[in-house]
Formats: C-alpha cells, sequence, structure tokens
C-alpha cells in the first residue's frame, strides 16, 4: 500500500514540475510585450504541453507502480485543449499581476493532468480513489480529503484551485490508501464545525477558515 510519505513524495516530484513549467512560462511572459497577445496565444501551448506530457506520464507510472502485477493498461490523461490554454493566457493579461496569473494557471493545469490521469485511470479499473491533501491545506482541501477512499469520475475530489498540491490517490485491490495521520484532525475539525452551523458544507469549511489560525 502507498504509505502517506511515498505519496508525498510523488507529489512533491509534480510540484517540480510544475515549478519548471512556471519558471519557463514566466520567462515567456516577461520576454513577449504583454500587448501581443497573439505572440503569446501562439507560444504558450507549445511551451507548456511538454511539461503536461511529462506529468501525465509520471502519473501513470507511478499509478502502474501502485499494483504493478494487475496487468492493467494505465494510460496518461489526454492533455488540455489549446483553447483551455489560451483563455488562462487571456484571462492572466486582464490582471492587475499577469505574472503571478499565470503561475497559478500554469501550476493548476499541472495537477489537474496528473490528478485527471489517476480519474480516468480509477474509473476504467472500477475502483474509486482519495483525495491527498498537504498539512498545510486550505479548509475547503482538508474537508475533501477526510472522505477516504469515496470518489469516482467527475466526484470533486478531482478538482482543484490554483496554488492547490492536492493529487487524487487510487485505492486499488491489494494497494488501499492509508491518509497521514493529520487527517483525523481534520475529522475533529469538520465535526466541530458541522456541530456548529449543521450540514452545509460551505457554511462547514467558512467555519472551518475562521477557526484556522
Amino acid at each position: 500500500m502507498p504509505s502517506s510519505a511515498e505519496v508525498a513524495e510523488f507529489q512533491n516530484l509534480v510540484t517540480r514540475l510544475a515549478g519548471l513549467a512556471i519558471a519557463d512560462a514566466v520567462g515567456l511572459l516577461r520576454s513577449v510585450d504583454s500587448a501581443d497577445a497573439a505572440q503569446l496565444l501562439e507560444v504558450y501551448p507549445q511551451l507548456l504541453d511538454p511539461y503536461l506530457a511529462a506529468t501525465a506520464q509520471l502519473t501513470a507510472e507511478w499509478y502502474h507502480n501502485l499494483a504493478p502485477d494487475t496487468g492493467f493498461p494505465v494510460q496518461p490523461a489526454d492533455l488540455p485543449d489549446r483553447g483551455v490554454l489560451a483563455a488562462n493566457v487571456n484571462w492572466a493579461l486582464t490582471q492587475l499581476d499577469p505574472v503571478q496569473a499565470l503561475t497559478g494557471s500554469v501550476e493548476r493545469q499541472v495537477f489537474t493532468v496528473s490528478r485527471e490521469t489517476v480519474l480516468g485511470n480509477a474509473e476504467r479499473e472500477n475502483v474509486r480513489f482519495s483525495r491527498y491533501a498537504s498539512a498545510n491545506a486550505c479548509p475547503w482541501c482538508r474537508v475533501l480529503a477526510t472522505r477516504g477512499a469515496v470518489y469516482r469520475s467527475q466526484q470533486a475530489a478531482v478538482k482543484g484551485h490554483d496554488n492547490c498540491h492536492c493529487i487524487a490517490v487510487p485505492d486499488r485491490a491489494g494497494s488501499p490508501y492509508v491518509p497521514p495521520d493529520y487527517v483525523a484532525g481534520w475529522l475533529d475539525d469538520y465535526n466541530k464545525a458541522r456541530g456548529q452551523v449543521g450540514g452545509n458544507l460551505n457554511d462547514i469549511v467558512n467555519a472551518m477558515r475562521r477557526a484556522t489560525p
């Protein structure tokens, strides 16, 4: 079974790939006149695609290695449509800090490709998956991480946001996922917040956010 340390190590590899992609994307943005959106729209997908492909392949290999004897044919996720990447650039150029905006978009795309690789294979293999969140994750991600291996297909566990480093962890035969110890504390926080504000998820997350030091 994958230990929480092993999952964290894989997460770190994805984070490093995201960092390399961000460095190149920021370099591109700073080297091109921000008014020349057409050039950015042409070059940006070409720059980002190799990092996204590497992330999808890395995640597929990791998925395979969690249960290598099953014979299941793991497949990398498809890369984002060029229109999605173009929308990221267009949005970033409208922000007060285009560099920061594009940085968040790049990181989100890298982690999304990783999560979607797990999601797609888990769906084909008919297994559930968990959400792994770092110890410093936001309250929203903490709540989703307390659910354990309950997620399938388009459930919220695969969704991320800018600056989200959560990954999806499949719960495969012979390789069940055991969450890190700190998730038990998050579950206590969730139950306490639920007792205060009721069962609405947004209200619970907001209560947990207010209680976070």
